[in-house]
């Protein structure tokens, strides 16, 4: 990995680096790519699956369960009406023409 693409990815990210941050990343990614091509080098035929591979997950009922919640909604409303939220009109609305489409 090049300094350009780190530039590249900084700007799809729209992130601003400074010039010793465009080094210090582009010397990370190349290690952690370097990595990789070391464990893509490691020879696993033969090699036995160990943890969760050897057993399935175990199944359980699938069901939809709610969180209670301490206090209802409508106890730290400022306003609540019919059950829902009562909040102020925008402002932009009030001057008249609503936007559209145009």
């Amino acid at each position: 990995m090049k300094r350009a693409d780190i530039e590249r990815i900084a700007e799809l990210a729209r992130l601003e680096l400074s010039d010793e941050e465009y080094e210090v990343l582009t010397r990370d990614c190349q290690a952690i790519l370097a990595y990789f091509e070391a464990i893509r080098g490691v020879d696993v035929e033969g090699a036995t699956p160990t943890g969760a591979l050897e057993q399935p997950a175990p199944m359980r009922e699938d069901r939809v369960d709610h969180d209670e919640l301490v206090r209802p909604p409508r106890d730290t409303a400022p306003a609540w009406r019919d059950g829902y939220f009562v909040l102020p009109r925008l402002a932009a609305l009030d001057a008249g023409d609503e936007p559209g489409p145009s």
